[in-house]
C-alpha cells in the first residue's frame, strides 16, 4: 500500500523480533509538529513546548486523508492497527506512511489500551 512505510529486513524467533526500515531525513509527523530533527536526542526533540507548532490546514487534510485510507485498507483486510500516534507516521515528501504494523502480530498491546481498558462495557 502506498501509505505503509517499507521494511528493509525483518526477522523473529521465540523471544524477540527485529525490524529494520530505511532512515528518513524528514522524520515522523511528531518531528514535524515539534520542529525536531530525527537524529536529535529524545529530550531535546520533544520536551520543549515552545517549539511545538501546528500544521497548516492543507497538511491536516492531506495527512488525515492518507491515514484514513491506509486504516480503511487494513480494516478491510482484517488487520488490527492499534498503534496510531504521530511518532508512528513517517513523512516521505508530502506523503505520510504508517509504521509499526508488526506490533499486533507480535502481541504488543495497543498504544491506547490503558485508556479504553478502564471502560468495561465497550464492545
Amino acid at each position: 500500500h502506498p501509505y505503509i512505510y517499507k521494511v528493509t529486513f525483518a526477522t523473529a524467533n521465540e523471544s524477540s523480533a527485529l525490524v529494520i526500515r530505511p532512515f528518513s531525513e524528514k522524520g515522523t509527523l511528531k518531528d514535524l509538529i515539534n520542529k525536531a530533527k530525527p537524529k536529535d536526542p529524545f529530550l531535546k526533540k520533544y520536551c520543549n513546548p515552545k517549539k511545538i507548532q501546528g500544521l497548516e490546514l492543507q497538511q491536516i487534510k492531506t495527512y488525515g486523508r492518507q491515514i484514513l485510507e491506509v486504516l480503511k485498507f487494513l480494516h478491510e483486510k482484517g488487520f488490527p492497527y492499534g498503534h496510531l500516534h504521530s511518532a508512528n507516521v513517517m513523512l516521505d515528501g508530502d506523503t505520510c506512511k504508517l509504521l509499526d504494523l508488526e506490533n499486533s502480530l507480535l502481541g504488543l498491546p495497543s498504544f491506547y489500551r490503558s485508556y479504553f481498558s478502564q471502560f468495561r462495557k465497550i464492545n
